[in-house]
């Protein structure tokens, strides 16, 4: 397990559309290799999730967090070539967001508040989620990475765009994050 350099805005690889990885490699030695050094360097960047062309892999995976097991724990998913649709485009979430491949800066986006997806897991398995709320934010966030879109691409209006410290003291957080401090620290942040 490797902690990875985190690539960051101007760099090609995240402006790209990415390549679905082959479900027969999933298991295969590379793969779980990648999986395992995004896990490491999400945790030791802090982020909720992180996208393979933020590690300079233009595939198409993600990991995902936004929402705790039983237990209180966070849940993180594997999602390997992710197909999403949204559940109703009408209903719509927006917080801060952030991002690892543009650090220090935050800006309020608006996405759908319920997806569903479809995708690959870490073993190989197809699998189906149905998420809502921060977790859905997360993933959306983190599977526009792979087709080679930004947060910042998605923000309506500038003027609520900042740096964190600056966002945090001056610009209007969401009731949902002042609620719970550590949301707003990572808030579709990944």
């Amino acid at each position: 397990m490797a902690i990875r350099k985190v690539s960051r805005m101007g760099h090609p690889v995240l402006r790209q559309k990415c390549k679905p990885i082959d479900p027969n490699h999933i298991t295969g030695s590379e793969i779980q290799q990648l999986i395992r050094d995004m896990f490491a360097t999400m945790v030791e960047y802090g982020g909720v999730g992180l996208a393979a062309p933020q590690v300079y892999e233009p595939v198409r995976l993600v990991i995902a967090g936004g929402e705790e097991d039983d237990e209180g724990h966070p849940r993180l998913r594997v999602l390997i070539n992710p197909e999403i649709s949204v559940a109703d485009p009408d209903d719509k979430i927006g917080m801060y967001e952030g991002c690892l491949s543009i650090p220090d800066l935050r800006g309020y986006v608006e996405r759908p508040a319920a997806v569903h997806v479809e995708a690959y897991n870490e073993r190989g398995e197809k699998i189906a989620i149905d998420l809502e709320g921060f977790s859905a934010v997360v993933l959306q966030h983190e599977c526009d990475h792979l087709d080679g879109i930004l947060y910042i691409d998605r923000i309506e209006d500038t003027s609520q765009l900042g740096f964190e410290r600056e966002v945090a003291r001056f610009l209007d957080l969401t009731e949902e994050e002042d609620e719970d401090d550590s949301e707003q620290e990572a808030s579709g942040a990944d």
